[in-house]
């Protein structure tokens, strides 16, 4: 018999790329560089607990991420954010990048204008970007961009993090000009607040999605009332706090049952429901599918 498959394993830097120091902030390398420990893990859906950008050159592969397989074409960039579980299958050799960092390599402040830019690329309503580089030069100065970071980290000159930092937040820039709604940046200081207030509000989801449910709760723990947030994330996401919680309560309840051999019960408990009927209903309102059906449906 098959032994129960009921966790998700997340995977660390060091020990996903072999050319990442101990305690590491961020590691860069092309894809045949990274030795058994990465292939060895593509397979198994996984988590990282860093970001990570996935550059794919050339080669075939399907990339599974959370519960959408995408067919990769050359020169496709994956951003994926701390948490997201993946799995990719090679269907013959591969070439490309494969960046990876913490959150405090990216930028200082949540008020800073890079922040707008890295959470456009990673923290967004599909969680997820997907990149297709189709103009030339772009792809040309993205390529050397990388090489010049690879370089840096071999060679470990002085401030050496420093240049590889900026060279990543160039990388970012640039590659954000190529998506399909592409990222900009709003000046005006209401709206820095207010996005601000925003990306702390998607924070505090992924850090108490499994206990606070209610608008009121994540209000109140910015300071704000209620109504006051629903309008800001209406704004700027086009969707209410409200849907905001449930599709990330949902997004983890899917994740489970496509990945794990874990019973709709038990996903509840996991995920902070102490009724696990209320659970199912919960989830079938806002996916039209039970949790068995989804289950069955995802793994035809």
């Amino acid at each position: 018999m098959a032994e129960k498959k009921d966790q998700i394993e997340v995977l660390s830097l060091p020990a996903y790329a072999q050319n990442a120091q101990e305690n590491a902030e961020f590691s860069v390398s092309s894809l045949c560089n990274l030795g058994c420990n990465f292939f060895e893990h593509q397979n198994a859906p996984h988590r990282h607990n860093f970001y990570t950008i996935y550059w794919i050159k050339k080669g075939q592969l399907t990339h599974t991420i959370d519960t959408v397989t995408h067919v990769v074409k050359k020169n496709t960039l994956f951003f994926l954010a701390p948490g997201q579980v993946h799995q990719m299958k090679f269907s013959e050799k591969v070439d490309g990048y494969m960046i990876a960092f913490h959150d405090s390599l990216m930028c200082p402040s949540d008020k800073s204008d890079m922040a707008a830019v890295r959470n456009g690329l990673f923290v967004n309503d599909r969680f997820s970007s997907v990149i297709q580089i189709s103009n030339e030069e772009d792809e040309k100065e993205l390529d050397w961009m990388v090489k010049r970071m690879i370089q840096e980290v071999d060679e470990r000159r002085p401030n050496y993090a420093v240049a590889f930092q900026n060279l990543l937040q160039y990388f970012l820039i640039v590659a954000s000009r190529s998506a399909a709604s592409p990222v900009e940046v709003v000046p005006e200081y209401q709206s820095k607040h207010n996005s601000a207030l925003f990306m702390n509000f998607k924070t505090l989801i992924e850090e108490r999605y499994r206990q606070l449910k209610n608008v009121s709760d994540y209000a109140a723990l910015l300071h704000i009332k209620p109504v006051l947030l629903n309008e800001i994330s209406k704004q700027l996401s086009g969707i209410t706090a409200g849907e905001h919680i449930r599709n990330r309560v949902i997004l983890e309840a899917q994740r489970y049952l496509y990945n794990t051999d874990l019973t709709a019960k038990e996903i509840a408990y996991k995920l902070g429901f102490e009724d696990p009927h209320y659970f199912s209903r919960f989830f079938k309102k806002y996916t039209n599918q039970s949790p068995s059906e989804f289950k069955e449906l995802a793994r035809v």
